[in-house]
């Protein structure tokens, strides 16, 4: 009898701690992509205002999406490519779909991506020293502020680099989005990288 099989994050939950700074993957989060049928936008927005009670982000934005008492959880929409979003939940995969198709399957095409992509949280002081460092898009707070979503190259590694609302505890605050297939690479980067490399 076969054993049974064990689903496994990309990362199998990195985690690197230094002095003014922390880096952990972040496992259990669903990823919808939804394309505007015939880039009809307006009809898109309006299903995802519906359906999350939030506008649909403009292009290099990302929404926090909750349960109107904040967003501790981190769920999402950003603006992934031109007429298309990334749903992001921290749910199963099948009811996110599910839900998803529900609400904007008239109007969009959607595939579900949750096993496709690496989530990384990546937060402290010296967030700004080690983006500087690895990433091709100016991340200072004045150019990338809170809400700021760039699909760029990190370290050569291609990555969708989003901005968390800053907080008293925590004034920089990145996600990171990577293909699996380059995650370890990325994770590798990241730990190559001052004040985790010392």
């Amino acid at each position: 009898m076969a054993d049974r099989l064990v689903a496994l994050s990309p990362l199998n939950g990195f985690h690197l701690e230094a002095d003014g700074a922390e880096c952990r993957e972040e496992p259990g989060y669903a990823i919808a992509s939804v394309t505007a049928a015939n880039g009809n936008m307006k009809k898109l927005s309006d299903a995802i205002t519906s359906a999350f009670g939030v506008a649909l982000p403009a292009p290099g934005k990302a929404v926090a999406i909750g349960n109107g008492k904040g967003n501790s959880k981190g769920d999402m929409i950003l603006s992934s490519a031109r007429d298309q979003v990334f749903i992001c939940r921290q749910t199963k995969p099948e009811a996110h779909l599910a839900h998803v198709i529900k609400a904007c399957g008239h109007v969009a095409s959607i595939t579900d991506q949750s096993d496709a992509w690496a989530r990384l949280s990546l937060t402290g002081p010296a967030c700004p020293m080690i983006m500087e460092r690895l990433c091709a898009v100016d991340t200072r707070l004045g150019a990338f502020p809170p809400g700021s979503v760039a699909r760029t190259s990190l370290e050569h590694m291609g990555v969708i680099v989003i901005r968390q609302s800053a907080s008293a505890a925590m004034k920089h605050h990145f996600i990171l989005l990577t293909p699996r297939s380059s995650a370890h690479d990325l994770a590798h980067a990241l730990a190559e990288t001052p004040p985790f490399k010392t």
